[in-house]
């Protein structure tokens, strides 16, 4: 049986509901609940969201398959959603099956209906393109959509960690596992309390605690330390440019309040920058533990 189109109070107060739910429990830890984070931070932020997806869905312009009533039908029952066409405007019938779905079916249209590549070789053979430039034509349009509403509000925590091409699989699923007990701690406790807004500068400082920390896995002196373990992280790299990293990041510590608190240290107030230099700090420790590992 096809839910009905015309929504009513109760079936907006479901999903909505559905969406809090998740939100609250969601794991900030796994990519899957930070994609979803992402586009629920999209919905709420943008009014007219669902209308521009729909747009997509029905093939309005000219960067997806155009679709007509009976394969807007069959699109959201592939999916496994009762969705029937029921002969009015295409976008706005759309829009409102859209708004019926909650952030876990939202997801899936995406990941599994809007971007299926059958649809786009069907379509660009039909009508002689190239299939790769119009997919990625499509995948920057809808990257445009949502970029856009993210920034309509900054109030989203994760959004600039969001933006980042980073494994967060790597970064937060895993925990850290070395020889050295304390600093597996001081790495673990960075990443927790990253995700906690008033801690991130916190965080940074445990991550560039843990730096020092790893520069003495060899032994005490820190400098012949240091020098294995640039060696070993740039086996089949270059030296040099890991070298220069670890003196970089050092000097960053050293001149930024991070470890050291002294009026004289420049302040890292802004949280883009102490997100950037997290995340840094934490691809060359996770080199390091790698090569550690490896040895």
């Amino acid at each position: 049986m096809a839910f009905e189109t015309n929504i009513s109070g109760f079936e907006q107060a479901k999903t909505l509901l559905s969406d809090i739910i998740f939100k609250l429990k969601s794991d900030k830890k796994s990519e899957s609940d930070l994609q979803k984070l992402k586009l629920l931070q999209a919905r709420h932020n943008n009014p007219e969201f669902e209308m521009e997806i729909a747009e997509l869905i029905c093939g309005d312009n000219n960067s997806f398959p155009y679709r007509s009533s009976f394969f807007l039908t069959k699109f959201f029952k592939d999916l496994g959603l009762p969705f029937e066409h029921d002969g009015t405007t295409r976008r706005f019938w759309v829009r409102d099956s859209l708004l019926l779905l909650d952030i876990h079916d939202l997801s899936l249209v995406f990941r599994k209906g809007l971007f299926n590549k059958k649809d786009f070789k069907k379509y660009t053979k039909e009508n002689k393109l190239d299939f790769d430039s119009e997919y990625q034509k499509a995948i920057k349009e809808f990257k445009e959509i949502l970029n856009d509403s993210l920034q309509i509000d900054d109030g989203m925590d994760l959004t600039y960690l969001l933006d980042l091409n980073v494994n967060v699989e790597l970064l937060f699923d895993r925990k850290t596992r070395t020889n050295d007990q304390e600093l597996d701690s001081l790495i673990n406790e960075a990443k927790d309390r990253f995700f906690i807004p008033k801690d991130k500068q916190i965080a940074l400082e445990k991550l560039w605690d843990a730096f020092e920390r790893i520069k003495t896995y060899f032994g005490s002196n820190k400098k012949k330390s240091s020098s294995e373990l640039v060696s070993i992280a740039s086996d089949g790299f270059n030296f040099e440019i890991i070298e220069s990293e670890f003196k970089l990041l050092t000097k960053i510590g050293n001149e930024y309040k991070i470890r050291h608190h002294e009026i004289d240290k420049l302040e890292v107030s802004k949280s883009k920058h102490i997100d950037y230099l997290f995340f840094r700090m934490l691809s060359l420790i996770d080199l390091c533990i790698k090569s550690i590992n490896e040895k």
